[in-house]
């Protein structure tokens, strides 16, 4: 586990022990994944992510249950203020057979590759991983709901608002397009510190001045002057979400996701009015 915080550690633990007696023997594993498992935890902004493995046929109460779980451990622990996300299915629902669950593409693919198995028998070999495509489009979907609605998009022309909503929601507003563009790139997930590197090296400008922001806040929390914040949100902001804007319209072009492509390229439009053309963006290497 990638932290020497022993609330955190007593945290997940008391997870995978309340997982553990309220499923039973439909229990199989429980993992600790995220940067928990592969490393760059912020005690400031990460979630701790946390995968339970249930065994077939699942059951109508099991949402509920995995709800319980989280919430008895969280109230176990009231000194961890991070959120705790808690991804879960069978080995049929991650693999796609049946639909339910919770697993997306991006999370299948890190418990995959890089999860810490808890308590239980390791099933990783038994899962199949998501395609290139899959993830990307999930990646897309997932900008839109999360990144591109009208509240946020206001918030665009207003960056002070973004601010004032604290470290966690202004360092995933600019991280998580650069780890999309990562993704994209390399086929990989990749922690924040290797995504944000990677837009830093490939991209000059107050955008890559702002992920490079980003990452420190995301490390140390926000500055005391929120004025510093707003300013280089103002800076490099629509210019961050245009090259991922770019990058995922042409990629869903060739996906073939018509609904997808002019979802993103009316985002795109959304944004623009204030947006001067940007010289920095880097084209897609294949």
């Amino acid at each position: 586990m990638k932290t020497d915080n022993q609330a955190v550690k007593s945290l997940v633990n008391n997870v995978a022990l309340v997982a553990q007696d309220i499923f039973k023997n439909r229990c199989i594993a429980v993992y600790l994944m995220g940067s928990l498992a592969r490393g760059g935890f912020s005690e400031v902004a990460s979630d701790i992510d946390i995968g339970i493995i249930l065994a077939s046929p699942l059951q109508e109460d099991d949402k509920s249950n995995i709800d319980k779980s989280r919430s008895m451990a969280s109230n176990n622990n009231p000194e961890i203020k991070n959120k705790v996300s808690i991804f879960w299915g069978s080995v049929d629902s991650i693999n796609g057979i049946i639909d339910a669950g919770r697993y997306p593409p991006f999370d299948r693919l890190d418990l995959i590759d890089h999860a810490l198995l808890l308590t239980g028998t390791d099933i990783r070999s038994e899962l199949i991983k998501p395609t290139q495509k899959e993830l990307e489009i999930s990646g897309a979907e997932f900008a839109l709901n999360s990144l591109g609605h009208k509240e946020r998009i206001e918030e665009f022309f207003d960056c002070a608002r973004i601010t004032q909503k604290g470290t966690v929601y202004v360092t995933k507003t600019i991280l998580f397009p650069a780890r999309f563009i990562y993704l994209e790139r390399t086929g990989e997930i990749a922690g924040n510190e290797i995504s944000c590197q990677y837009y830093i090296d490939n991209f000059s400008g107050h955008d890559a001045e702002l992920v490079g922001y980003g990452y420190q806040w995301r490390l140390h929390s926000l500055p005391e002057d929120s004025s510093l914040v707003t300013e280089q949100l103002n800076k490099g902001l629509i210019e961050l979400y245009h090259n991922f804007l770019e990058i995922y319209i042409e990629r869903m072009r060739l996906y073939g996701e018509g609904s997808l492509t002019t979802q993103l390229i009316q985002w795109r439009k959304d944004i623009r009015p204030s947006l001067r053309t940007p010289q920095n963006a880097l084209h897609p290497r294949r």
